[in-house]
């Protein structure tokens, strides 16, 4: 039955799928968590600037909100993101428990088929032990 086998190819190829893109995901979740950390780096530069020269004060009211406001989207983002990484990992979870559902019913079909071989086999070489059994008894009469 190759539809088995066809089916867990296309059940791999879907794995794939899922991985590449929870690997993008967890990529874009890094470069959020990076732009998040080089914020608040900037605006640890612009305090001590600040501290060290008190007349750039004028401005640093309106850098800090905007800094603040792009800090919270940045962490809104960061959020969204962890959710979908989550749901990509539960999908990739289940695709794979999926895949393997299909190689194991295969592993049995393929185990089926070889104990009936084997039944076979053995039926057939019972059966020219017998023919063989009967001809040497013939032949002693």
């Amino acid at each position: 039955m190759k539809s088995l086998a066809t089916l867990i190819k296309l059940q791999k190829t879907k794995v794939d799928e899922q991985r590449v893109l929870l690997a993008n995901l967890q990529k874009q979740l890094t470069d959020i968590q990076s732009q998040m950390d080089a914020l608040v780096e900037q605006q640890a530069q612009q305090a001590a600037m600040l501290r060290q020269e008190p007349s750039l004060a004028i401005n640093y009211d309106l850098y800090l909100k905007e800094s603040i406001k792009r800090l919270e989207a940045l962490e809104k983002r960061k959020r969204t993101m962890e959710l979908a990484v989550g749901l990509a990992r539960d999908k990739l979870a289940e695709l794979f428990e999926e895949q393997k559902r299909y190689e194991l019913a295969e592993k049995a079909r393929l185990e089926e088929e070889e104990a009936e071989e084997q039944r076979r086999e053995t039926h057939v070489l019972d059966e020219v032990g017998s023919i063989s059994f009967v001809r040497k008894k013939k032949k002693k009469y």
